[in-house]
């Protein structure tokens, strides 16, 4: 009953605003009746790397929360499956939600932890030639006057060829962009 009532906290502090009457009713049903079944079953073996082509890099990045993740999330996945499938901060959220509501067993600050390293760790590459400046913002963590810089830059300069040319754009905060180096694109 515990487990259950941080389950709804968690939701309810995450989304519930955002799903609706149907979906809390929904949601408070799942969460009444948890999917435990699908906790037992045992991940799926990662599939051989097709020849010619690189194997699946099955170790998530280390990092503050990996473990907490490994512990909550490999009851039902592979880190393979977290891998190959990158969200932002949002698309983090609404997962975590789901899998809240299908019975995934953890606490508030667990699931807050889980979040935090995914949100962080596992984001899809972020191209600085196209992205808005909300995408610049929220993935990047930039603030509104440096994306509007790098896009006001862009728009006069060019497209971008590396990182070095993306530290040119004035008042931008170099750290921040070597912090996300890993998840830039051009």
């Amino acid at each position: 009953m515990n487990q259950q009532r941080l389950r709804l906290a968690f939701v309810g502090r995450l989304r519930a605003k955002h799903i609706g009457v149907l979906g809390v009713v929904v949601l408070t049903a799942c969460l009444q009746y948890p999917v435990t079944a699908l906790a037992q079953q045992p991940a799926a073996p990662a599939a051989p790397a097709a020849k010619g082509t690189l194997p699946v890099h099955s170790e998530l990045p280390a990092a503050d929360g990996k473990d907490t993740v490994m512990k909550v999330c490999s009851k039902c996945h592979s880190p393979n499956l977290i891998l190959a499938n990158p969200r932002n901060r949002q698309g983090w959220e609404e997962t975590i939600t789901k899998m809240s509501g299908l019975g995934a067993m953890a606490t508030d600050d667990e699931f807050t932890t889980i979040l935090e390293y995914l949100a962080k760790n596992i984001v899809p590459p972020i191209n600085v030639n196209k992205a808005p400046t909300t995408i610049l913002m929220s993935d990047l963590a930039l603030t509104d006057k440096e994306a509007d810089a790098v896009v006001a830059y862009r728009t006069k300069n060019g497209d971008f060829k590396s990182l070095d040319d993306l530290k040119k754009v004035p008042d931008v905060d170099a750290k921040k962009l070597d912090d996300k180096k890993d998840h830039i694109v051009f």
